[in-house]
């Protein structure tokens, strides 16, 4: 099999956390005074370390797609931890929610917060990434038939947000304020096979 050379996975997590999407299948949970849209967790990769080059800082990653090398950061820490036989996750969390403001405001906001670890200096290389984003915008438009509102986004563009959840569209008119709040985090470990 051939192999490849990849950016490290920190660049992955950059990529997967800048997907932005902008249509959300609604979840009939009930949360506060608003509904969750999405949830779950995705696998984006599942692999075994089948080789190691300790001299350029290079894991052979051996999974149902073939082989892949991943060339370590010099700020991945504990990458003398890592044996051949270990395995290696990616894996995706997400949560979003919508709920109805009692305020009215044209005005779109948006807040982001991110925060990031790594494992503990005596542990395996792994790094969780987490990015929350709420954004508060106006309803510029309904659809009952095909169940979805729209509104203006903070980039200036209409976005189509998806509400299977009939009752919870019911309550929901042009001119309102809806909150949309959107957390995901990124999980990238490297554990071992055989766990003492």
């Amino acid at each position: 099999m051939q192999n490849r050379l990849i950016k490290p996975l920190f660049l992955l997590f950059t990529f997967v956390l800048a997907v932005n999407c902008h249509s959300y299948a609604a979840n009939k949970a009930l949360l506060g005074k608003g509904i969750v849209l999405t949830q779950g967790e995705f696998s984006i990769y599942e692999g075994t370390v089948s080789k190691i080059n300790d001299k350029n800082r290079e894991l052979t990653l051996t999974s149902s797609d073939g082989q892949t090398i991943f060339k370590a950061p010099p700020e991945m820490k504990n990458f003398q931890q890592v044996q051949v036989g270990d395995q290696v996750k990616v894996s995706l969390e997400i949560f979003v929610t919508i709920e109805k403001l009692s305020k009215t405001s044209e005005v779109r906001s948006k807040t982001l917060d991110t925060s990031q670890s790594s494992n503990l200096e005596s542990a395996k290389p792994g790094k969780t990434m987490t990015r929350k984003l709420t954004i508060e915008s106006q309803i510029l438009s309904k659809n009952s038939e095909e169940h979805y509102v729209v509104i203006r986004n903070t980039n200036d563009e209409e976005e189509k947000i998806q509400v299977n959840k009939a009752s919870f569209l019911r309550k929901l008119n042009v001119g309102d304020t809806i909150k949309i709040s959107y957390s995901d985090q990124i999980k990238a470990l490297v554990s071992s096979s055989n766990p003492k």
